[in-house]
């Protein structure tokens, strides 16, 4: 069955967009996506996580970072699945997923007008290949600009769409249509202040 998750960033005292509060009981019902964007810098609120990640529902942590230490953190604060670049070093894919089944690979399609088809072509192709026999099992697809992930499903081959279970998260924060491969999808990841909502 297709999973439906709840996508915030971390906001540093609130959950965006929204914002929503870190104590709002509707989060202890929801299946959560909770997006870190560091740019690769800084350190994660470990102490904060230990406290609220138990005291939502079900959480998927993309902690926008490359080091397998840090998802076995996310792990054993009780996270169920956690993401690590696509492009860390392969060594920290390798070590990551040795550890748990839990860990999903990161592609974020690329936002500063780089052009998707070449990146999707030139890049993310060759990099899914690379991985397919000692990375993780599923990938998480994140775009920040509308239209692009659907661009870049078209341009996947078939045998990479068969080979990985794939996480969408559209920039467009509902689910969109998909010519091909949705058999493939286990989940999305959606806009989750508008989830709150409709949950009343």
């Amino acid at each position: 069955m297709v999973q439906t998750l709840a996508r915030f960033v971390w906001g540093g005292t609130r959950l965006l967009p929204g914002p929503v509060e870190f104590d709002d009981p509707r989060l202890e019902n929801v299946a959560m996506h909770l997006e870190f964007r560091r740019g690769g810098r800084g350190g994660l609120p470990l102490g904060e996580l230990r406290l609220l990640i138990p005291s939502w529902g079900e959480v998927q942590v993309d902690l926008d970072g490359s080091l397998h230490k840090e998802l076995v953190d996310l792990l054993m604060l009780g996270a169920v699945r956690v993401c690590i670049d696509a492009w860390a070093p392969d060594k920290e894919i390798e070590l990551g997923h040795a550890l748990s089944e839990q860990i999903l690979l990161r592609a974020l399609i690329p936002s500063d007008g780089t052009s998707v088809r070449l990146w999707t072509s030139d890049s993310l192709i060759p990099r899914l290949r690379e991985l397919m026999n000692t990375g993780p099992s599923s990938v998480l697809l994140v775009s920040r600009r509308r239209g692009d992930l659907d661009r870049v499903w078209r341009t996947l081959p078939d045998d990479l769409l068969l080979q990985y279970g794939w996480w969408l998260a559209p920039d467009e924060g509902r689910r969109v249509q998909l010519m091909r491969g949705e058999s493939s999808v286990l989940g999305w990841v959606l806009d989750g202040a508008r989830m709150l909502e409709e949950r009343g």
